[in-house]
């Protein structure tokens, strides 16, 4: 079975981006990934050993962080990228500037409603999930595996209205996705017990950042280097068309469109 592991960022109302990004692999990747993380956070070299590592706490220096100085953060940091960036697990993840979707019509909103698209929220996860899909029958065909392809989704702890979003989001892709039945599970975890949501928070809060440096300049003030670690993860991202567009949301209604044209007509 596959494993997905994500996080979002920044998913409050008055948000101007979300982010949902995360990590896919198998059970014994993700068994190696956790033995170097927690060997990392056991280094002597750190002023204590953090409990987890958490992105936003170890930039300003928040928390477990509070103590460090700025070269032992960005130490930190670096050795945790240099994971991500060497283990065998795929970089996905999808962002959205919640003004995009002004673009589109209400008949517009109202059609991809229909579709299970409503909030930014929507759209992100749906393309997770769909691309979860995509690369788990992937993997297993690569590999040669016999058994059906499957895959379980695992999110951070949210608050209560996302995840009763998540969890009917998650049950219309089952139902309606061709390969719906790919889908083992959903779940959410505490990341302080589960290391691979810390790996996804990496992610989620770095591509957040990079999108917001090339969207909003003027408001991303950070003297952290974060981006170069990470650069080829988020490239990951954004080439394989996670971050939404205005141009590819118009694309998404008039594929919407053909869509429903297909599905209403019937052949004698």
């Amino acid at each position: 079975m596959i494993f997905g592991y994500f996080d979002d960022s920044n998913t409050h109302k008055q948000s101007k981006l979300v982010t949902l990004c995360g990590f896919l692999g198998d059970e014994d990747t993700w068994g190696a990934v956790d033995e170097k993380w927690q060997a990392v956070l056991d280094k002597p070299d750190w002023p204590n050993r953090p409990k987890e590592f958490h992105m936003v706490d170890c930039v300003h220096g928040y928390g477990e962080f509070l103590d460090w100085k700025l070269a032992e953060r960005l130490a930190l940091f670096g050795d945790m990228a240099t994971i991500a960036e060497t283990s065998d697990i795929m970089a996905l993840g999808s962002t959205i500037a919640v003004e995009d979707l002004d673009v589109l019509s209400e008949d517009d909103k109202l059609l991809m409603k229909r579709g299970g698209l409503e909030e930014p929220l929507d759209y992100v996860f749906q393309y997770i999930v769909q691309t979860a899909i995509t690369w788990t029958r992937k993997y297993y065909k690569t590999r040669g595996m016999t058994d059906p392809p499957e895959v379980a989704l695992v999110f951070d702890i949210a608050s209560e209205p996302i995840v009763k979003r998540y969890l009917s989001l998650y049950s219309h892709t089952a139902a309606k996705h061709r390969y719906g039945e790919i889908l083992n599970s959903i779940s959410f975890v505490d990341s302080k017990k589960f290391t691979p949501i810390q790996v996804a928070d990496m992610l989620s809060y770095t591509t957040y950042h990079w999108t917001a440096k090339q969207r909003y300049p003027s408001e991303v003030n950070l003297d952290f280097p974060i981006i170069e670690g990470f650069k080829r993860l988020i490239a990951n991202v954004a080439n394989d068309g996670g971050m939404f567009t205005a141009t590819s949301l118009r694309t998404m209604v008039g594929q919407e469109l053909i869509n429903i044209a297909n599905r209403e007509f019937r052949p004698y």
